[in-house]
């Protein structure tokens, strides 16, 4: 999927925030807890917890959206969040105990098996040195990734490209919520939803099946 210039970049960048930041919103490259949460709220529409879910976190870092997850009341199934930095899972372990039949944690970029429901929150924001067109390309090759290992759908935020042009970074990839709409919705399933209506420079799409 992601080729390793990516995973490295992406490793080594955010093992580091992990150290100098801490298990925080920051310390995963978002800007606050407040933030963060206002997208867990979006990405989670997705979700029907009428009966037991399996939920995948692709890019989990240290686990937050279990947290979250486990103050609803509603919340039963199993936890699985991936990611590349061996030091978050770590931490996440410390954080929510060994792997068991409720959350598992995994270190690494390859989705195994199949899951309800996927989620994903930050991970096509920070392109560090990677071309536009390739990091594009990255993004397809994984929403591609979610759609072959989702069972009910999934969902994922990214940066608009409607942000504040005196804000925008040259390290920060802006999505074109229009394009990956019409891209989902051609390619993954005919229940598409794209939600631009939240107080943050970013965007979020829900593909159910």
């Amino acid at each position: 999927m992601a080729n390793e210039k990516i995973l490295k970049e992406a490793d080594n960048y955010f093992t580091g925030t992990l150290h100098k930041l801490g298990t925080n919103s920051c310390g995963v490259g978002w800007n606050g807890d407040d933030a963060q949460r206002i997208r867990y709220d979006q990405l989670t529409k997705l979700i029907d917890f009428s009966n037991t879910v399996n939920i995948c976190d692709y890019g989990c870092g240290y686990g937050y959206y279990l947290s979250y997850l486990k103050e609803r009341d509603t919340w039963n199934g199993c936890y699985t969040g991936y990611d590349i930095s061996k030091e978050m899972i770590q931490t996440a372990i410390q954080k929510y105990g060994e792997n068991n039949e409720e959350h598992i944690f995994k270190v690494g970029s390859k989705i195994e098996g199949k899951y309800d429901y996927i989620v994903e929150s930050g991970i096509f924001n920070l392109k560090f040195s990677t071309p536009d067109e390739e990091w594009k390309e990255y993004i397809l090759d994984t929403l591609k990734e979610f759609n072959d290992h989702s069972k009910r759908g999934f969902a994922f935020n990214a940066l608009t490209i409607y942000s504040d042009t005196d804000k925008m970074r040259d390290d920060l990839y802006y999505s074109d919520p229009l394009f990956l709409f019409d891209y989902c919705k051609r390619n993954f399933s005919r229940n598409v939803a794209l939600l631009h209506d939240y107080e943050l420079y970013d965007f979020t799409i829900i593909v159910r099946k």
